[in-house]
């Protein structure tokens, strides 16, 4: 029992915008827990992503019937979204966290890890936001990932924000509603362009792919046809720029990444092959690389 209570724990966190996963293992690579917490993107804000992963990983700890204290054990990596932009980083790298060993890279990197491992491969992400690369000479290729405002097409936020634009629309008799935008009005209590903009308009990306769900539920609406017939073209331009890169096995990954392979061309469907492991599994992978 002496030594049970001194082994070594790791914890895989994949930290995204809408929420944080873990997942701990002992030092066998045995399954002890997996649990949720909430956002985890550091860009947005690195004191909430902080507490996000403290709050998983007691769960964890909770779930797997270990004592608070056992979180001394525990050598911890996490992908973090945000992680890409060096002020969030410089700050996040500043923290000191009750983990023995805690160490962090981009969301993309240990999904791309967990997906190929040292094989190569490519990766597309398709949660709140949007990003793309690679892992090649063991440097992390990113591509996208700039955020709602600046980038994210296909991404949940930009589908949710594209309902809300033409929703706008109709409300202003630009254009013609539909069964999705009827639904989508009803679903807020909105009857005016003045009313959905008061709601929305300080909304974060979280909130907008929120309804990310209401367009694939109604994805035979025309509206809806519009919406994921651009975010799938959006997803092959980048599929078509990883493969001229040389990338032939590219895996698309995330909240909307199996709903939305059917819109793609047969071409960029071939392409695709699945995850070998969870982005937290290669987040383990990576903590045992840094002991």
């Amino acid at each position: 029992m002496t030594n049970q209570s001194h082994t070594p724990l790791f914890l895989g966190i994949d930290g995204g915008g809408t929420k944080c996963q873990v997942r701990l293992e002992n030092d066998c690579g045995v399954l002890l827990a997996h649990a949720q917490s909430g956002p985890a993107n550091i860009a947005t804000s690195v004191s909430v992503a902080q507490q996000s992963i403290l709050a998983a990983t007691a769960l964890a700890l909770q779930k797997a019937n270990l004592p608070a204290t056992a979180i001394a054990r525990i050598n911890a990596y996490a992908g973090l979204a945000g992680a890409g932009i060096n002020s969030a980083k410089n700050t996040m790298a500043q923290w000191q966290p009750p983990f023995a060993q805690f160490n962090f890279s981009t969301d993309l990197h240990i999904a791309c890890q967990g997906a190929h491992g040292d094989n190569s491969g490519a990766i597309i992400i398709l949660g709140t936001g949007f990003c793309a690369g690679a892992i090649k000479d063991n440097a992390v290729i990113e591509l996208g990932g700039h955020g709602l405002l600046l980038s994210d097409g296909a991404s949940g936020g930009w589908i949710g924000l594209s309902l809300f634009r033409y929703a706008l629309e109709v409300l202003d008799a630009m254009s013609p509603s539909s069964p999705l935008i009827k639904c989508l009005l009803t679903e807020l209590g909105c009857d005016t362009s003045s009313s959905l903009t008061e709601l929305a308009l300080n909304e974060k990306p979280a909130y907008f792919a929120s309804f990310a769900p209401l367009v694939f539920k109604m994805q035979d609406d025309p509206v809806a046809h519009i919406i994921l017939t651009q975010a799938a073209q959006f997803i092959t331009r980048y599929i078509d720029h990883l493969a001229q890169l040389g990338y032939q096995r590219i895996t698309l990954m995330g909240g909307t990444a199996k709903v939305i392979t059917p819109w793609l061309s047969s071409k960029a469907q071939r392409y695709l092959c699945d995850a070998q492991y969870s982005p937290e599994q290669g987040a383990i992978q990576l903590a045992k690389m840094h002991i």
